[in-house]
């Protein structure tokens, strides 16, 4: 309990809004800071628990209305650990690491010595 805890993984259909919850146990968030949207670990913790509206490659059959949707799903922390340990994924294709405010001080990762 000190460092795991548990993610909750919700998918709710798009046509009857029925709800489907999954558990599963985590020991680290590995939050997304490569972006420019997420110059924060509160703007990174945004985007990892945001709703994203799965695609038709990715249909699911709901077990409310029985039909096949493209559901919202949403992935948010259902029970934080004590202590809560997070993976910066700061690498970009495009080369550099940037800046990254993490609401502490500033962080740049640049490099050696850095």
């Amino acid at each position: 309990r000190i460092f795991g805890g548990y993610l909750r993984s919700q998918v709710r259909c798009t046509s009857c809004n029925y709800l489907s919850n999954t558990y599963d146990p985590f020991m680290d968030l590995a939050l997304e800071v490569s972006k420019k949207s997420s110059n924060s670990i509160a703007s990174a913790f945004s985007e990892f628990a945001r709703k994203e509206k799965l695609d038709s490659a990715n249909r699911w059959k709901c077990s409310g209305c029985k039909k096949h949707v493209c559901p919202l799903k949403q992935l948010t922390v259902f029970r934080p650990p004590l202590s809560l340990c997070i993976q910066l994924k700061r690498f970009t294709f495009g080369g550099g690491f940037g800046g990254f405010h993490t609401g502490f001080g500033h962080f740049h990762g640049g490099g050696r010595g850095g």
